[in-house]
């Protein structure tokens, strides 16, 4: 019979064996960081578009018509998105960035010119050096735009995963019945899917309707279109990240206003970018997100820069779903029942 010591030894053994394990895991998915964000995709889509399936089936659709009509739908959006819209905007925006560098360099001298006038202890030199060199500021933009076009193939690949994924759905109970699939195991799984689905679906709308918002508030501010499009773009994949995702968000908008139309229209549209944030991250989305997923809001900032690390800003886009998902695998808030 083991005595406490043993007892005590053992513990400690397993608690070592198991953060030794945490690392090496940790290790794998930050040098796989590349090939582990495509696959977190490609499962969050098929997870968010999955209730459309069962949605038609339901009406009486067939299996492969359903599937067909998703997968059509998805390549529609993101062949006009990515193949097009976002695309020219991004060369639109590339080719009046050094309009725009002029003006932030004329901006920031009137700014240095007023502190002087009020006797602010800073010089003119060093706001001025705030400000990025416009031959590194065009070289970033026509590396934006280039890598803007080459993603389009990755998409492409992507949504052909995901259709043969939603295919799969019919057969995705039969996974109960595996030898290694126990009760408490397909729980788990049900539990993470039901979660990442309401949180990534209500994300998606609230962070939808941010996006229009801010589309909105630039065009009214006189910002031009192409840069209108791209800060709404930057609004809507930024509101994914909590808490600092849509501060950051705001800081390229308010620059932009600032060169093209003034300090007022700057100030403005920052009030505007408050308001947006405030009515729809702090009213609208806690109403929409109920009780909430168990995830503490320090431990949403923690898994933010984790997650952040171990895979880049994927990571921090669907910090969320992952802790979410660690926190499944240790305990289950839900019935064991039926993934749909």
């Amino acid at each position: 019979m083991p005595t406490d010591e043993g007892k005590k030894g053992e513990k400690a053994l397993r608690w070592l064996l198991g953060a030794a394990a945490a690392v090496v895991v940790i290790g794998g998915l930050h040098a796989a960081a590349g090939l582990v964000t495509r696959v977190l995709l490609i499962a969050f889509v098929a997870i968010l578009v999955s209730p459309v399936y069962y949605f038609l089936v339901r009406r009486r659709v067939p299996a492969w018509a359903a599937v067909a009509m998703i997968v059509v739908a998805m390549a529609g959006v993101c062949g006009y998105g990515l193949g097009y819209a976002i695309p020219r905007a991004v060369i639109n925006f590339s080719k009046s960035l050094p309009r725009y560098h002029d003006q932030i360099v004329r901006a920031a001298g009137e700014a240095a010119g007023w502190m002087e006038e009020n006797d602010v202890p800073f010089h003119k030199e060093d706001l001025v050096a705030l400000i990025p060199d416009k031959a590194e500021l065009i070289r970033a933009g026509r590396r934006t735009a280039t890598w803007t076009i080459s993603v389009t193939g990755d998409i492409v690949l992507m949504l052909v995963i995901v259709g043969f994924l939603i295919a799969d759905l019919p057969r995705l109970p039969r996974m109960q019945h595996l030898p290694f699939m126990t009760e408490s195991r397909w729980r788990i799984v049900v539990g993470f899917v039901h979660d990442v689905r309401r949180y990534l679906g209500i994300k998606t709308v609230v962070s939808a309707a941010t996006g229009l918002c801010i589309w909105a508030g630039v065009r009214v501010a006189g910002i031009d279109p192409s840069a209108s499009l791209l800060l709404a773009l930057a609004a809507f994949l930024l509101n994914f990240v909590p808490a600092i995702g849509s501060v950051i968000a705001a800081v390229p908008g308010i620059a932009i206003a600032l060169s093209a139309s003034g300090t007022g229209t700057a100030a403005a549209l920052a009030v505007w970018y408050l308001v947006v944030n405030q009515i729809i991250g702090n009213i609208l989305e806690p109403r929409f997100m109920g009780s909430g997923f168990g995830v503490s809001p320090a431990v949403v900032m923690i898994s933010v820069l984790f997650w952040g690390w171990v895979l880049g800003p994927v990571g921090m886009l669907f910090a969320v779903p992952l802790t979410m998902a660690v926190r499944g695998t240790l305990v289950s808030r839900h019935p064991a029942g039926d993934i749909r």
